[in-house]
């Protein structure tokens, strides 16, 4: 995948500065011819001067297009994308599928630079109409979001509210309980002590034992597919070796996967079990 990326990105390059070069190149030339033009009195000196004006610009463009070539050529070739292999571009080929392809997007990317430039342009009205719709917006969301969190906010003090009224009613209820049970009060409070309500579980230890059970349930699905434990059973004696090698090597792989999910396993236990206080 790296050397295909290597290759379009060659392509790539590639074509945009072979363009450039010609762009630099054409500006000169229009520059240069119209100073020889107008620097001769005889108009077939101008035109002799301006044609070899034209000669060594084309020369000179194509001296530099295969210099920067060659530069880009040896600098992806470096690179850790074509890990310095020696037919990196086409692999002994003529012509690279992936550098055609990067060519091309180059042609595209190119041909999309006069539209970007003749874009229609917004009138000052119309960026001011814009900008005053985008303030309207935002402002909207921000009331939005602070009316949200209002509302929020009561309900949660209305929330709080019942359940304080809620636990002084059960206190009073307790208490009246109490009262009347007599010399039963303390064996009474004990079992209510022992059946109060436990307070939420920790979410942090619920998330991690999901992550370790996905993450040790994904890495022995991959050593399964890749080194089974056991051979298939038409294997002949090679094919059973071949695989016991595989999985000698995918042991830690294993290992670790087998770790992961036990760790999350208990972890989910220990989600159970320990709540926080209420």
């Amino acid at each position: 995948m790296a050397l295909v990326l290597a290759r379009f990105a060659f392509g790539f390059s590639l074509t945009w500065i072979i363009a450039g070069v010609l762009l630099l190149a054409t500006l000169l030339c229009i520059r240069l011819v119209g100073i020889a033009v107008v620097a001769f009195v005889d108009e077939r000196r101008g035109n002799v001067a301006g044609a070899a004006v034209v000669a060594l610009l084309v020369i000179g463009a194509l001296a530099l297009i295969y210099f920067l070539g060659d530069r880009l050529h040896a600098a992806l070739g470096a690179s850790m994308l074509s890990d310095a292999a020696a037919n990196w571009v086409a692999g002994g080929n003529h012509l690279s599928a992936a550098a055609v392809f990067g060519a091309m997007s180059g042609i595209a990317a190119l041909a999309a630079i006069p539209a970007w430039l003749n874009r229609p342009r917004l009138s000052p009205e119309e960026k001011a109409a814009r900008a005053e719709a985008t303030q309207a917006l935002k402002e909207k969301l921000r009331q939005e979001r602070a009316k949200a969190k209002e509302k929020a906010e009561k309900e949660h003090a209305k929330a709080v509210k019942a359940e304080a009224k809620a636990g002084a009613a059960a206190a009073k209820e307790a208490k009246a309980a109490a009262k009347a049970a007599g010399a039963s009060t303390g064996s009474k409070r004990a079992k209510a002590a022992d059946t109060a309500p436990r307070g939420p579980r920790r979410a942090g230890l619920g998330w991690t034992a999901l992550f370790m059970l996905l993450l040790g349930a994904a890495m022995l699905a991959f050593a399964f597919s890749v080194a089974p434990l056991s051979p298939p059973r038409n294997a002949n004696a090679a094919s059973i070796g071949y695989y016991q090698t595989l999985a000698e090597r995918a042991r830690p792989i294993y290992i670790a996967g087998g770790g992961l999910v036990g760790a999350g396993l208990l972890l989910l236990i220990l989600w159970q079990a320990w709540r926080r206080p209420e």
